[in-house]
């Protein structure tokens, strides 16, 4: 794999630091970011590096971008976001060329190439936000909140599914291959439902990234199992596999309540709850464990389409 298509270890520490110092400012007051904003700049100076991979610098100016644009007033800061979209959209090229012709495709690297993909959708949700564009009559918060959840939902969660999929065996394997599924349908079918306002496609694609990503975690856990020489790797992936389950039944009960009378958080609390563990225990821990592993292992396009 080459420095290009993998960062090295301490460019996202660098990266993780930086977050880490930015939202120290905001607790302390010296900026106003939102948790929503502060997910946001996780995702692109940390999370989407782990998962698809670029030059750091790349993802340090995005992410340093990406903040001005949250301390500037609404209209012009969508300029400000546009270095992640430009990001996305390069790595979007690379994995397509990496990937070779579509017809050749193994499920792998179309759920890689896709998961990308979703970057990009993240980066463009991202860039209406700050523009203050409405489009299709979303509003915000949910603008906003489409750029986290593409970015982690989308992006990480299939990145995820996909790596379960490259070590799944017997078996096991067509359970990766409904989670790989399960979680690159889902994001859309979502969106579909927000769009028009119908029940069956919210509600019954929060169901459907449910289902994904319990799968996901179910051979998270089962191959932590066989990880016991390396205690790291195997942490990691229990973290990661133990932490979505309760997090996700907050998301069908919030995606029902948006058209039934079902008890649900508020979009604050369900970012401090559902939000926090996705990104940190599920996402963030998961795609640890992934870089853990060595290069040949790890979900890569241009390692797994030969």
């Amino acid at each position: 794999m080459s420095s290009e298509q993998q960062m090295e270890t301490r460019d996202l520490f660098a990266l993780g630091g930086a977050w880490l110092l930015t939202v120290a400012a905001a607790s302390g007051g010296v900026i106003s970011l939102s948790l929503v904003d502060q997910l946001v700049l996780f995702a692109v100076a940390v999370v989407l590096p782990l998962a698809i991979g670029g030059r750091a610098w790349w993802w340090a100016a995005a992410a340093g971008a990406a903040l001005a644009g949250f301390l500037a007033p609404v209209g012009p800061a969508g300029l400000l976001a546009c270095p992640f979209l430009v990001v996305a959209l390069a790595r979007l090229a690379e994995s397509l060329r990496a990937a070779g012709p579509p017809a050749a495709w193994r499920l792998v690297v179309g759920a890689e190439v896709l998961a990308t993909a979703y970057a990009v959708v993240a980066a463009l949700f991202l860039v209406q936000s700050r523009f203050g564009l409405e489009p299709l009559d979303l509003h915000e918060p949910i603008i906003e909140l489409t750029a986290v959840h593409y970015s982690f939902a989308g992006t990480a969660a299939l990145v995820l599914a996909a790596h379960t999929l490259a070590h799944a065996t017997g078996g096991w394997r067509r359970v990766a291959v409904s989670a790989v599924v399960l979680t690159a349908a889902a994001p859309p079918v979502v969106a579909a439902g927000f769009v028009t306002g119908w029940a069956v496609p919210q509600v019954g694609g929060a169901v459907l990234m449910t289902l994904g990503v319990w799968l996901t975690a179910t051979l998270q856990l089962r191959r932590a199992g066989a990880l016991r020489r390396h205690a790291g790797r195997a942490g990691l992936l229990v973290v990661s596999g133990l932490a979505v389950w309760a997090p996700m039944v907050l998301a069908v009960a919030w995606a029902a309540g948006q058209h039934w009378d079902v008890p649900v958080l508020s979009i604050p609390d369900m970012a401090r709850t559902h939000g926090l563990a996705n990104a940190f225990a599920f996402c963030l821990c998961g795609l640890l464990a992934r870089r853990l592993g060595s290069p040949a292992a790890r979900c890569d396009t241009a390692s797994v389409a030969a």
